[in-house]
């Protein structure tokens, strides 16, 4: 395993001489940490964080646990389905783009069991400096977390097989899981265990308690230690000089670095089509939350119940809980806590839950917007001409914002020895 990231003192800002004027845009998690870490740096940050809310806001799980790549051996035969899947659902757009095409090549290449193994370990060194980032968080912000167990199951054999090759995966890389019987699922899940047969469990999995005003705090740090921008740049052009020229409400700005966050804005405002971005294909999920009142029952064992299947999941935290995946996981019809789980595309259902108090961040159905490289390693570092990218977690972006920030943060300082670090994760792989 590759030596840890060194991660600098928030307590401590960088040295005068290492401080630069730095726009960073996007407004999903990592975007917030990334500026919010900069910012603490001692760097002159401006935020463009657009009108949007922040997705996932009603997260915080720091799924460490994740070590297993998109791309698995026997990734291509399921291909077509997951695609078409999400395409249903409204995502993994637009099917009939170009460079639709590379991405499956390279989503196939990446599938091969000695670069799967590659990929598995590289993820599984990055998810590693998740628990110490967080821990440099905490010395300086009131992050408190608390531990949860994930449950994992699946309808019948063949589901549990195909998860199984996944969890092989983990198990290599560090990860400690445990398998259930069905009297074992039965004990902790009584009324999911007529559809499901087996699972998998991960206990002690850390979670950032009240996650959404842990994010609430970081925005309103910035609004003191930084300029914030409540709309998306025009443009964002490299210059010759070493500086990144951003078009801005009619001006011209100028920045020693630009971070391009996932949710960035309109893909025109970007330079070219290198940088990793053609690499990528959009995805989109629904997600709902809903309040716990304060005589709710006590949650279920785990916190976290995921459909093996499907990748359905629902996250249950002392205040709240949120849904998003592919059907209904169990439970009667009329039922709408934790037994619920529903698709994005069946939209009359999630009209009926939002009138029974589910609800997104803004009060309204929201659409997750991200990125999912062909291999699944995210890309962070270098897109070319002083911009930066920190794009690509998917469901990781609570797990691996914090460590992004520390990472573009070392970039930005000339701290080459932490840069080479993340060198398998550089954007410009895909040039």
């Amino acid at each position: 395993m590759r030596e840890a990231l060194k991660l600098p003192n928030l307590d401590i800002p960088a040295a005068e001489t290492a401080r630069r004027d730095v726009a960073v845009i996007g407004c999903d998690v990592a975007a917030v940490f990334a500026a919010a870490i900069l910012a603490w740096r001692g760097h002159r940050v401006v935020w463009f964080r657009g009108d949007a809310v922040n997705p996932h806001a009603a997260s915080g799980v720091i799924r460490d646990f994740a070590a297993e790549p998109l791309a698995l051996p026997g990734y291509p035969l399921g291909l077509a389905r997951r695609l078409l899947g999400n395409a249903v659902r409204g995502g993994l757009a637009p099917l009939v783009d170009p460079r639709f095409v590379a991405w499956v090549l390279r989503a196939v290449a990446a599938s091969r069991p000695l670069e799967a193994e590659k990929i598995a370990a590289e993820r599984a060194w990055l998810l590693a400096q998740a628990r110490p980032a967080f821990a440099a968080l905490a010395a300086v912000a009131p992050f408190e977390t608390d531990e949860v167990g994930v449950l994992t199951l699946y309808r019948d054999a063949r589901a549990y097989a195909a998860g199984w090759a996944e969890h092989d995966v983990r198990r290599r890389h560090g990860c400690t899981l445990r398998e259930l019987s069905f009297a074992e699922v039965e004990a902790a899940c009584p009324h999911l265990s007529s559809a499901f047969g087996r699972g998998v469990r991960i206990d002690g999995v850390r979670r950032v308690v009240d996650a959404e005003a842990v994010l609430d705090g970081l925005k309103a740090g910035l609004e003191s230690r930084a300029e914030v921008a409540r709309h998306w740049p025009e443009r964002v052009r490299p210059q010759g000089d070493g500086k990144v020229e951003v078009a801005d409400a009619g001006r011209t700005r100028s920045f020693d670095w630009v971070v391009r966050g996932e949710d960035a804005g309109p893909a025109s405002i970007w330079p070219g089509a290198r940088g990793g971005i053609s690499a990528c294909l959009a995805y989109r999920e629904r997600s709902l939350v809903r309040d716990l009142p304060p005589d709710a029952d006590a949650p279920d064992s785990c916190g976290v119940l995921v459909d093996g299947a499907s990748g359905a999941w629902l996250e249950r935290g002392p205040a709240r809980i949120a849904a998003a995946g592919a059907h209904r996981l169990g439970g009667a019809p009329d039922e709408d806590d934790l037994r619920y789980l529903v698709a994005a595309s069946y939209a009359r259902i999630w009209r009926d839950l939002a009138g029974k108090g589910w609800r997104d961040e803004g009060g309204r159905l929201h659409v997750t917007r991200g990125w999912m490289a062909p291999d699944s390693r995210p890309l962070l570092g270098h897109a070319g001409g002083r911009v930066l990218l920190s794009a690509g977690y998917g469901d990781l972006s609570w797990t691996l914002g914090p460590v992004a920030g520390f990472a573009l943060a070392a970039e930005i300082e000339g701290d080459a020895v932490e840069a080479a670090k993340l060198s398998a994760f550089s954007p410009r792989r895909f040039d």
